[in-house]
C-alpha cells in the first residue's frame, strides 16, 4: 500500500484552476522529489493535500484512509506534516517554545520524536534553544520549521522549497539533515527547483507542469534525459 496517494485532484484558488487531474503515489520510508518550474503547481499540490485550497474532485488517501472531506487540522492529526516555503516560525517565541507549540503524539498516542531526539538530530538548534525564532538566520529557521513539524509525529513530511534563498553551505547542512531523517525512516515529499540538491537526498522524482504530473522515474534517469529536463525544468 502507498503511504500517500492522490488521484485525479482538481484544485482551485477561487475560480482559477491550478491542479488538473493531479495524481501521485508515495511509498513509506522514502524521499521523493517533486520537481517543476516556478508556478508549475508544487506548492498548490501541498496545499491541496493539507486542505488549504479547494479541491473540487479527486481523492487524497493517507495509509488508505480518505482525507478529501477532512479539515486541515484533522489531516494534520492524521499524519500530514507540512513545512511551508516561508517557514512560518513564531518569531517572538524561542526555539524551544516553537517546538513545544508543535508537539503532539501520533494517532496511536506514540511519541517518536521526543525533544531529546530533536536536539540529537538538529544539533545546531541546541545552542539556540533560548533564542527568539525571529532572530535566527534563514537556514536556522528552516531547520526549526522542519524540527517543529517532526515533533508533531507526522506520517509524511511535505517539505516545500527548503533550499530556496539559502547559502550553498547551509543547503549542504540541510541535505545532511534530510539524509539522516531518511535513515531514521521519515517519509518526505520534497518540492524543489534545485535538481542538484534533490540528487543528494532523493532517488526518485515526479515532474509537475501546469498543475499536472507529467513524468515519474529515477533521478539518475532524469539526469541523463536532457530532452525532458529542457522541456519541463529549464528556465
Amino acid at each position: 500500500m502507498n503511504l500517500l496517494e492522490t488521484k485525479s485532484i482538481n484544485a482551485f484558488y477561487g475560480n482559477s484552476q491550478v491542479l488538473f487531474e493531479m495524481s501521485l503515489n508515495i511509498k513509506k520510508n522514502n524521499i521523493i522529489a517533486l520537481l517543476g518550474r516556478n508556478g508549475a503547481g508544487k506548492s498548490s499540490t501541498f496545499k491541496a493535500i493539507t486542505g488549504l485550497i479547494n479541491v473540487k474532485s479527486g481523492s487524497i488517501k493517507l495509509k488508505g484512509k480518505e482525507l478529501i472531506k477532512q479539515s486541515t487540522s484533522k489531516r494534520a492529526l492524521a499524519g500530514i506534516g507540512y513545512v511551508p516555503e516561508d517557514r512560518q516560525v513564531f518569531p517572538e517565541h524561542t526555539v524551544e517554545e516553537n517546538l513545544e507549540l508543535g508537539k503532539k503524539n501520533n494517532l496511536n498516542g506514540i511519541d517518536n520524536w521526543p525533544i531529546d531526539k530533536i536536539w540529537e538530530t538538529f544539533p545546531i538548534l541546541v545552542k539556540l534553544k533560548n533564542r527568539q525564532a525571529g532572530q535566527l538566520s534563514g537556514g536556522e529557521q528552516q531547520m526549526l520549521s522542519i524540527a517543529r513539524t517532526l515533533v508533531g509525529n507526522p506520517e509524511i513530511l511535505l517539505l516545500d522549497e527548503p533550499s530556496e534563498g539559502l547559502a550553498p553551505i547551509i543547503v549542504e547542512d540541510i541535505a545532511k539533515i534530510l539524509e539522516n531523517l531518511k535513515k531514521l525512516g521519515v517519509t518526505i515529499l520534497l518540492a524543489e527547483q534545485n535538481m542538484h540538491f534533490c540528487m543528494e537526498v532523493a532517488k526518485e522524482a515526479i515532474i509537475i507542469d501546469k498543475g499536472k504530473a507529467v513524468w515519474t522515474g529515477s533521478l539518475n534517469d532524469l539526469q541523463k534525459d536532457t530532452k525532458t529536463r529542457d522541456k519541463y525544468l529549464a528556465i
